[in-house]
């Protein structure tokens, strides 16, 4: 005689199966378990190429840092730099953020004197240019691009634009402004998690009336994150090194929890090594706990 007193059980276990599942499927891990010194090394755990960006890919051309003998798909991340500069004000955020994991790419404008509202532009259609470049037979970085998983950042006026862009586009994943400079600083249409890379002392954005009233006109029901280098000055967070190595620690990590939904970098989001106030951070907020 078949007993039916298992099958309830049997019934949950292989609900369990597929709820693990699921789970499984919402992340996108890429990468060994995250430490600290991984986190504050020079390079991540991934080799990284570079493709050059013609400018006739319709803004100002750049360069595509991606994971090169690691399979994909990994999300796309776009960098823009501020008013003036080129893309070599920010080039060290390539090869780290590639080395994580993600395909950067960082821009050069169309003209370096283009204000906030066209970087965002440029900068979105970058992120078009590099996703369909994923998924064109033949590009180097073809079948290595998530164009659902995008995430957007930029230096001073390429930071007010990643704002904008955010603000225009919810469906862009993660924020990463770096001293960010806008005409206006009021962006309560942001829903897509931020993270505010702030300078002390900078004397161009000063946080008094740029960065720091953006990060309070984000609704507090966004998750979000304001950081403040210490004495920093208007360029303090243009290479993954500034604040003794805190931007690039706690940048990667937040685009790791946001872009890759990579649960193993909360400690350094809301958990127990998340940014605090003190050393070469002068100030730190956030909505934590997320």
């Amino acid at each position: 005689m078949i007993s039916t007193r298992r099958f309830p059980m049997r019934r949950l276990a292989i609900g369990l199966v597929f709820v693990f599942a699921a789970v499984l499927g919402a992340c996108d891990w890429r990468g060994p378990t995250p430490t600290e010194q991984l986190l504050t090394a020079s390079t991540g755990p991934f080799a990284v190429s570079t493709l050059a960006v013609p400018t006739s890919a319709g803004f100002g051309g750049g360069t595509i840092y991606y994971p090169s003998t690691t399979p994909g798909p990994f999300a796309v991340v776009s960098l823009s730099p501020g008013f003036t500069e080129s893309q070599s004000a920010i080039a060290g955020w390539g090869p780290r953020l590639a080395s994580h994991g993600f395909v950067t790419i960082i821009i050069n404008t169309s003209n370096p004197f283009i204000d906030p509202s066209q970087r965002s532009t440029e900068q979105r259609q970058a992120l078009t240019y590099v996703v369909t470049q994923g998924q064109t037979s033949g590009s180097p970085i073809f079948g290595k691009v998530d164009g659902q998983r995008r995430g957007v950042g930029g230096h001073s006026m390429g930071g007010g634009a990643s704002l904008i862009s955010a603000q225009a586009d919810p469906t862009i994943r993660a924020v990463m402004p770096m001293a960010p400079w806008n005409s206006s600083a009021s962006f309560p249409g942001i829903t897509s998690p931020t993270l505010i890379l702030a300078c002390q002392n900078d004397g161009i954005a000063p946080v008094g009336s740029h960065a720091s009233p953006m990060y309070n006109s984000i609704p507090a029901s966004t998750k979000k994150e304001y950081i403040s280098v210490a004495g920093g000055d208007h360029s303090c967070a243009n290479a993954p090194t500034g604040g003794g190595s805190a931007v690039g620690k706690f940048g990667v990590a937040f685009l790791k929890r946001f872009l890759d939904n990579d649960g193993r970098y909360d400690p350094w989001t809301c958990g127990a090594s998340k940014p605090v106030a003190g050393g070469s951070l002068s100030e730190v907020r956030s909505t934590c706990p997320f």
